[in-house]
Order: C-alpha cells, then sequence, then structure tokens
C-alpha cells in the first residue's frame, strides 16, 4: 500500500531536516500518481516499495535543492541558450543528443549528476566525483544488459527526471494510464520553471550554459516548452511509424517488466494504450508547432542520421548559428563509427505482438506521414523487425 501523499512528504522532510520544497506545483502530480499506483495497480510489498523509495528520493532530492538554493549569496546565472530534440521515440532522437554532445559546445544532463545533483558538479572534479564513479562501476557490472538504448555514463540522458522531480513525468515504466491520461493534458508551465531551477544549478561549476535537452514526451507539452524558454529551437526527429511504434512498445515492456517482474503487462494492452498516447502526442506536437512557429524547428530523419551523420551535424549547427570545428567534427565521426545500427546488438519486435499490422500503425499516423512526408520502411514490413 502507498501511503498519502502528507505522509510520504512528512517522511521526506524528517529524513532531512529540512521543509521547503520549493515552488509550488507539484503537489497535485504526486496526489495524482499516488492514486493512480492505487487504482491502476496491484502492487504486491516489495512493488509498493519500490514506487515508495522514487517518490521519497523525488521528495528529499527538491528539499536539498532548495536548501542549496537558500546557501546562495548572489543570483545564480540564468541558462545561456536551449535546443530541445523531440519526436517519437525510436526515432533516432538518442543518436541525434550524442552525435551533438561529442563536442564541447553544448551542456548536457548526465545520468549521475541529475540523480544526485547535490553538490553540482566542478569542471575540475567531473572525472573523480564519487557519484560518476559509482555509477560507472554499476554500469561496469551490469554490462551485458540490455541492448536497446545507447548509453555511457558521461553521456546525455532524457529529461524524465526532473520533469519526475516536479511531479509531471509521463511516468511510463509503469502501467499506469490513469495518471497518463492526465499528464498529458495538464499544464507543464510550473514544470519547466522548475526545469530551469535544476539547470541553471547544474551549470554552476561546470559550464556551458547553452543546453542540449532531448525527450520524445516533449511532444505533449512544447507550447508551455517554449513559452517558458521564448529562444528555444527545436530539432525534430522522424521516422516510419510502423518501425518507430513496435520498438518503442518493445520498450516500454522491457521496463514494465523490470518494474513489476510479478506483474508483466499485457502486450495487447500495452498496445492499445501506446498507440493513443504516442498518437495524441504527435498530433499536439502539430498543433503546437504551428503556433511556436516553424522557423524555430529542423526536421531531422532516422534514415539522413544514419546515411551522413556528419552531414546532419553541419545542417543543425547551420540552423543554430554555431561553427562545427574540425576537433569536433572528428570526435563526432568517431562515436559515429563506433555507433551504427546494430552496434549494441539486434533489438527484435513484431508489430503484430502488440495488437496491430503497420498498415493500422501508419493509419492512425496518417496526419502525421503526411505532413511530414515521411517515407515508409521496407523492414516495418518484416516479421521480425530489428533495430
Amino acid at each position: 500500500m502507498i501511503p498519502a501523499p502528507e505522509t510520504l512528504v512528512e517522511r521526506a522532510c524528517a529524513a532531512t531536516g529540512l521543509r521547503d520544497l520549493g515552488p509550488d506545483g507539484w503537489q497535485e502530480g504526486l496526489d495524482r500518481l499516488v492514486r493512480a499506483a492505487t487504482s491502476d495497480l496491484a502492487l504486491d510489498d516489495p512493488s509498493a516499495a519500490r514506487l515508495c523509495a522514487t517518490i521519497h528520493h523525488r521528495l528529499t532530492s527538491r528539499l536539498r535543492i532548495e536548501d542549496w538554493y537558500a546557501d546562495q549569496a548572489g543570483e545564480v546565472p540564468p541558462i545561456g541558450a536551449m535546443v530541445v530534440i523531440h519526436g517519437l521515440p525510436r526515432t533516432a532522437t538518442t543518436a541525434l543528443q550524442y552525435l551533438l554532445a561529442c563536442g564541447p559546445d553544448f551542456r548536457f544532463q548526465r545520468r549521475w549528476e541529475i540523480s544526485d545533483p547535490i553538490p553540482p558538479p566542478e569542471s575540475g572534479t567531473d572525472a573523480d566525483d564519487p557519484r560518476r564513479l559509482a555509477a560507472k562501476a554499476r554500469r561496469e557490472v551490469g554490462a551485458g544488459g540490455s541492448v536497446q538504448h545507447i548509453s555511457d555514463t558521461d553521456g546525455p540522458v532524457d529529461d524524465n527526471t526532473i520533469l519526475g522531480l516536479d511531479f509531471h513525468n509521463q511516468e511510463l515504466g509503469l502501467p499506469l494510464p490513469s495518471y497518463t491520461r492526465w499528464w498529458r493534458s495538464s499544464s507543464l508551465a510550473t514544470t519547466y520553471a522548475y526545469h530551469e531551477r535544476v539547470l541553471r544549478l547544474l551549470q554552476t561549476g561546470r559550464p556551458p550554459r547553452r543546453w542540449l535537452v532531448k525527450a520524445p514526451y516533449h511532444n505533449f507539452h512544447l507550447s508551455d516548452l517554449a513559452a517558458h524558454y521564448p529562444e528555444a529551437r527545436f530539432i525534430m526527429a522522424h521516422r516510419d511509424p510502423a518501425a518507430a511504434f513496435p520498438s518503442a512498445c518493445s520498450t516500454v515492456l522491457t521496463a514494465q517488466c523490470n518494474a513489476l517482474p510479478d506483474q508483466p503487462p499485457d502486450p495487447l494492452d500495452l498496445g492499445a494504450f501506446l498507440l493513443e498516447h504516442l498518437v495524441a502526442g504527435i498530433e499536439r506536437a502539430m498543433a503546437d508547432r504551428a503556433v511556436i512557429g516553424e522557423h524555430r524547428f529542423l526536421d531531422v530523419t532516422q534514415k539522413e542520421m544514419e546515411a551522413d551523420p556528419l552531414a546532419t551535424a553541419d545542417r543543425i549547427y547551420e540552423f543554430l548559428g554555431l561553427d562545427l570545428v574540425p576537433a569536433t567534427r572528428r570526435a563526432m565521426a568517431d562515436w559515429a563509427a563506433g555507433n551504427r545500427r546494430g552496434a549494441r546488438g539486434p533489438h527484435r519486435y513484431t508489430a503484430e505482438t502488440y495488437g496491430f499490422r503497420p498498415a493500422q500503425i501508419r493509419s492512425a499516423f496518417r496526419h502525421y506521414i503526411d505532413r511530414f512526408g515521411i517515407e515508409m520502411e521496407d523492414r516495418a514490413r518484416a516479421t521480425p523487425g530489428v533495430l
């Protein structure tokens, strides 16, 4: 059983000796998350304990962040710029972020620092930071696990941790449809304000201040994001939905099975929900994009990223008004050579496993396909697919 939100908050305050949880906006998300866990899940004691631990960590992190801010004698510098990668999941968004992260032009979140942000990392001590060394050791112990994601100790990660700190993350790691449906229709105005608050903290001792962030679920709230970051530029990744959708289903299924090993989700139920969810997100993104302004968006396909990553980088740098210097180009070339499709082993999946044929998936995404002239993938017609 999950305790009431007030109890969870009191436990976090007692554990830290702190009371200030920062700007309002997180309370409804916490309440909705607890309610969804009660209504959507049949949690056994170990699963309930894991979820409580996750919530506890988020609350104690908020308390420690505000304690850090209270100790600052002067103004914490604002961020310098924002570049946002988004699109359907499994469309090379991660590869794009890793490619751009090869040089010194962008600041990005690393898993080890965003999981434990206090104290903020320092440029001169990054390599020996105990948090980094612990993450590196965990990674080495866990080598040989999932091949579905590009991952590195010092590489970039999605924004989900920050959104989770504000209890406005989509939470697909658990089957919580009532929460996720609430989240996608809610405002994230205060969440993106808190997002900036965390990024400002992270950059204090570790520049640069031009941020590169990535998450497919930004699709749902581009208007809120653009309103908070009025100078932000967006890179939208594209791929045939008939190939991207079952790959995303496979990834989410794996995450949910890991979270609830004794209660694996039904693939057909998962497929029906994710189709509804991802179509809603891409429709919202197209509507918001029309309002935000086409000049702030650059479109990149997975096919062109795979065919010529350096040409893709050239196009992105030109869009952002940046110079791609030879050293960064060489680093990008080295990274691309070592991270070609299949470099981490095959990711096998079929659309039929999740209750759909490729033609049905494309029909659901017809507006998106027509709007961007998405090219169909032959391998999406094959069973099984391999990514």
